[in-house]
């Protein structure tokens, strides 16, 4: 079945807020409200990722979902690492608060590899995309999501843009493994 990997990389509105926090304190600034989306990832299956970067996050969010609705009139699944959580919340708030129209979607199909993997444990779960990259002795480029924010304001573009384009091609590859071990069929309800 043909899927579309979606990745997504965000940094604080506030930098000077964010700058002055602690490092756990950081995370509460990385939501919806208080941070921007500066890069959308996409991968589909055998090609190269794509990636969207640009100051003007309205025409980003637009463009992921012109992107999106290609893929999705071709019945491509939508999967991500903790896409629930993380990727498709600040998706959706943020097309809301930029005014672009999203593609609808029902989360129940989407394939979130973190949810597979924990087989739907409640309440936290342990393991990153790098933890599981490592485990599988898959190549990282040693970049952690927590240093985006810097490397943004650094004017550092093109290593976000490789970062995001080597986590969609690690997604890709834990999603293939999920699949070929059936984990995939793992469902809630």
């Amino acid at each position: 079945m043909a899927y579309i990997v979606v990745d997504v990389e965000t940094v604080p509105l506030d930098r000077e807020e964010h700058l002055k926090r602690a490092e756990d304190e950081r995370k509460k600034l990385l939501n919806p409200i208080d941070s921007k989306i500066i890069a959308i990832g996409v991968k589909t299956q055998n090609a190269e990722p794509v990636v969207f970067m640009g100051e003007d996050e309205a025409n980003l969010l637009s463009s992921f979902w012109q992107e999106l609705a290609k893929h999705k009139s071709a019945s491509a699944k939508i999967i991500g690492f903790n896409i629930k959580e993380f990727d498709l919340p600040f998706l959706v708030t943020r097309s809301f608060l930029n005014n672009v129209e999203i593609v609808p979607f029902v989360i129940k199909e989407i394939v979130d590899i973190r949810e597979k993997l924990s087989a739907y444990k409640f309440g936290n779960v342990r393991g990153k995309l790098k933890e599981f990259a490592a485990l599988l002795e898959i190549e990282t480029l040693g970049m952690e999501g927590s240093k985006v924010a810097e490397e943004y304001w650094k004017g550092n573009t093109k290593k976000i843009r490789d970062y995001l384009a080597k986590d969609l091609e690690i997604t890709e590859t834990i999603y293939q493994r999920i699949v070929r071990l059936k984990i995939d069929k793992i469902e809630r309800w």
